[in-house]
């Protein structure tokens, strides 16, 4: 078995049928690009993933991370795994940031959340990691917050927040959407240079098909939900 997939997947909101017989694969260390147009069911086959849904939404299928079916798993059960083994970088930066907790406590949350380390080893960790995606003057960056950075600078926090934790399996969702064409160029090759020195998955998502061609080793298209 591959070391994550996702079989024979659906997904029910208010019993309408949204995603219909998903089924993907993705080995270690592998780029999977999801393409398709918006409303295709992209990034509600992420937030399946992580089981990020509405309560009022129903799923059948399985899927499978490190030879685990996840698709049971109890919100507790993933908390463990949100932010540690599988982690996301989501389409718009603001809302993935809280406007009143500076940069380095939301980057240093995950490490606290999931290791027995103290507050000062965590920000010392977060600050690391906010230098390895790109952001000078990380002593005095750290205290900031969100609406102090740039968009750009901003996405770069979210990389850093999903990354910092050295997640076997990062998903991104859209995450150049929102940002000029010269930023777009410098955060994918971000990403794609972390994902070979990390080692780690990366199931990429977006509308972009010359995106998908530069980031993906293999590629899924969706449709009306379907594959």
């Amino acid at each position: 078995m591959s070391f994550f997939s996702i079989k024979k997947f659906n997904l029910y909101i208010r019993e309408k049928k949204i995603l219909n017989d998903i089924s993907f694969d993705l080995d270690k260390g592998e780029v999977l690009g999801i393409a398709g147009e918006s409303g295709s069911g992209k990034s509600l086959t992420a937030l399946s993933i992580l089981n990020l849904l509405p309560n009022f939404s129903r799923k059948t299928g399985f899927i499978y991370f490190d030879n685990k079916c996840i698709s049971d798993f109890t919100d507790k059960e993933m908390c463990k795994i949100r932010g540690k083994d599988i982690s996301m970088i989501f389409q718009e930066p603001m809302t993935a940031l809280s406007p009143v907790y500076t940069v380095g406590n939301q980057v240093a949350e995950a490490i606290l959340c999931h290791r027995k380390v103290s507050k000062e080893e965590a920000l010392e960790e977060a600050a690391d990691m906010l230098r390895r995606v790109g952001i000078d003057d990380v002593g005095r960056r750290i205290h900031q917050y969100p609406f102090e950075f740039s968009g750009g600078m901003r996405q770069r926090v979210v990389i850093a927040m999903a990354l910092v934790c050295h997640p076997q399996l990062l998903i991104c969702d859209e995450p150049t959407t929102a940002l000029d064409v010269t930023i777009q160029a410098e955060i994918l090759t971000l990403i794609r240079d972390l994902q070979k020195d990390l080692n780690n998955s990366v199931l990429f998502i977006t509308h972009d098909l010359g995106v998908v061609a530069q980031m993906a080793d293999q590629v899924v298209v969706m449709y009306q939900g379907r594959v």
